[in-house]
């Protein structure tokens, strides 16, 4: 089969899909990644085949802008929201031409990234969650109620994310969204673990909790001797991963400088990625090593504990790898990710953003690792599910229902 996985947003939404593309490839579908033209090294650095969709901006800096210029999280969160689905729609003719060339499309479901297109040609499509809790499912066991109540507020939580996609479609001539909401019909995958997130037993039978999705290490990709011998110098360090919800060069700094002074007091040894802007503007100690893009294949397992913003794929990286996690969320998702880790045992209790100081992270940061019974279930759960292959058992549902 011909198939076109398209999908915009930050490296994290992306990585999932490579992960997928890299497994149909694999079982000899001819397979077609298109997103944002800033992807393509990356994408193509895992072997993938690249199509560029819409225009060359980076996601992820410009929502964190509008947050910025917000400044309240709701209506900072909304406006983003309006910036993604007008982008969408910016890139709707790039992904019509792709449709055009292929036997099937994969959906995400969070925005429905190709749903319009794959329905204006007769495609058919399977789609992609990544928040299962917003799949509909109805338990006779409520209180009538609870029962009307979640069923208004499913509807209100629909009519909130397929208001504008329906806006649209109608510009492009095609029905509004049916029932079903972003998911497919016919074959909806959760891409998670289910030792992470049980299937519930009273969805439809279409959605279907297969693992996670991790992708192989780039091409020819290999660590700095630099990296390496901060890695050899001492004892594994906490990886702090949460540049990517920065608000602009000035909540880099501040935020990269509240960090380095909770490690300082901690007296732990740290890697830290983004706030690329910040960092440079400081003095760093031997015990802090700044670091860009590293694959978290190779780098996690070589780290003690993990601290980041609970987005869907940081969090799935640091449970595979088997390590303490502290999740710092700050939108949507990450809460849920924040709890769930903790309710797990393999994570502290999540701070929140407008929390933190130097000193109740310097406490976070040596509690992380101390803790034997959390550094062991830890330990189970990433053995769990390096030994799941969420990416195999996608592809074969996937020929199973569209052959």
């Amino acid at each position: 089969m011909r198939i076109l996985i398209p999908t915009i947003g930050t490296r994290g939404d992306a990585q999932p899909f490579i992960a997928l593309a890299q497994g149909l490839t694999r079982a000899r579908h001819g397979v077609t990644l298109a997103t944002h033209p800033s992807m393509k090294s990356l994408v193509e650095s895992h072997g993938v085949t690249f199509a560029p969709i819409g225009p060359a901006i980076d996601l992820g800096r410009e929502t964190g802008n509008l947050r910025h210029r917000a400044r309240n999280p709701i209506i900072g969160l909304i406006k983003s929201m309006q910036f993604g689905f007008g982008l969408l729609e910016r890139c709707h003719d790039d992904i019509l031409a792709q449709c055009r060339n292929a036997d099937l499309v994969v959906v995400p479901a969070t925005i429905a990234v190709g749903k319009t297109e794959a329905d204006q040609l007769n495609l058919p499509y399977l789609s992609a969650t990544f928040t299962p809790w917003g799949i509909p499912w109805d338990d006779p066991r409520r209180s009538l109620f609870k029962r009307t109540a979640y069923r208004g507020l499913d509807g209100l939580i629909s009519l909130i994310t397929t208001l504008p996609l329906n806006r649209m479609r109608k510009r492009q001539g095609i029905a509004p969204v049916g029932p079903e909401g972003f998911a497919s019909a016919r074959l909806n995958l959760v891409p998670i673990s289910p030792a992470v997130y049980a299937p519930n037993p009273r969805w439809a039978s279409q959605h279907q909790v297969v693992g996670y999705w991790f992708a192989d290490e780039p091409r020819g990709w290999h660590p700095s001797a630099e990296l390496v011998a901060f890695l050899e110098s001492g004892d594994p360090p906490r990886l702090i991963t949460l540049g990517a919800m920065s608000l602009g060069a000035d909540d880099a700094y501040e935020n990269a400088s509240l960090f380095v002074e909770a490690v300082r007091r901690a007296g732990v040894r740290a890697i830290i990625q983004g706030w690329d802007a910040g960092i440079r503007r400081l003095a760093l100690p031997p015990t802090i090593y700044a670091a860009g893009s590293l694959p978290h294949t190779w780098l996690l397992p070589r780290c003690a504990g993990i601290v980041h913003h609970g987005g869907f794929g940081t969090t799935s990286a640091g449970l595979r790898a088997g390590i303490p996690s502290l999740i710092i969320p700050h939108l949507v998702d990450q809460f849920y990710w924040g709890r769930r880790v903790h309710e797990l045992g393999v994570g502290l209790k999540p701070i929140q953003r407008a929390k933190l100081d130097a000193e109740a992270l310097a406490v976070a940061l040596q509690g992380l690792t101390r803790s034997a019974d959390r550094r062991a279930a830890a330990a189970r759960l990433g053995e769990q599910i390096r030994a799941e292959d969420g990416v195999a058992n996608a592809v074969r549902l996937i020929e199973e229902t569209f052959g």
